[in-house]
């Protein structure tokens, strides 16, 4: 098993498989931006792959990226390493500022799949209808926060196929998005370039600029 020994970013911008299925995924996704309009993937997903065995699956999925779960991630840290609880903390509030600031003041309110075509375009819906907002679209909050977060867990991983594992699940949220028609294909595209620098950000501020050690925050004594 191919193991990266000592994170520095540009070990892990040239060797992980996280940053290798990334740029892929950056690459490969500029066909569709290009070539297809922008509400065609979500309504290719909705015809064809969507279905009432599915639904609960993706919803739980995606309420897996939302900001609450983090604070048990954080706290778990606090046993293992303040480097670690720091990088991870630091990068969902980043990420959460950062699309507050997008959604509100810089981008503004890009309308949802449900917003800007008529319900009845699509040929599956979730039996809940009030789950389809209709406004801040772009970006995708859950894709942004995702990449952040499972781009710091390759990061500190030694496992390369852990961070293959990393890419997986999130993509694998980003896709939740498309699927539970909350947001279109660009939103999760430029969601994951976003939460993508965020983790490269955080990583470096902890480890070179702040130089938190790596150490448990909160010991457990042992007798």
């Amino acid at each position: 098993m191919t193991r990266i020994q000592q994170h520095t970013i540009k070990e892990f911008l040239t060797k992980s498989y996280f940053a290798y299925l990334f740029y892929a995924f950056v690459l490969v996704g500029i066909y569709p931006l290009l070539l297809y309009s922008k509400y065609h993937i979500n309504v290719y997903i909705n015809t064809h792959i969507a279905n009432y065995t599915l639904d609960p699956f993706f919803i739980l999925y995606s309420q897996i990226f939302e900001g609450w779960a983090m604070i048990f991630v954080v706290i778990a840290f606090a046993f293992i390493s303040k480097r670690k609880m720091a990088c991870f903390a630091l990068s969902a509030i980043l990420a959460g500022i950062l699309i507050y600031v997008l959604k509100d003041f810089v981008v503004g309110n890009v309308p949802r799949p449900t917003k800007l075509l008529p319900i009845e375009t699509f040929h599956h819906l979730l039996e809940d209808r009030n789950v389809y907002k209709e406004n801040y679209s772009f970006p995708s909050g859950h894709t942004t926060f995702a990449f952040a977060i499972m781009g710091i867990c390759a990061l500190i991983t030694k496992s390369q196929w852990c961070s293959v594992l990393y890419f997986i699940i999130a993509i694998g949220c980003a896709f939740s998005r498309l699927y539970l028609l909350q947001h279109f294909f660009v939103d999760i595209y430029c969601g994951a370039i976003i939460g993508f620098c965020i983790a490269l950000f955080t990583y470096s501020l902890c480890g070179t600029v702040l130089q938190i050690k790596d150490e448990p925050l909160i010991r457990i004594k042992r007798n």
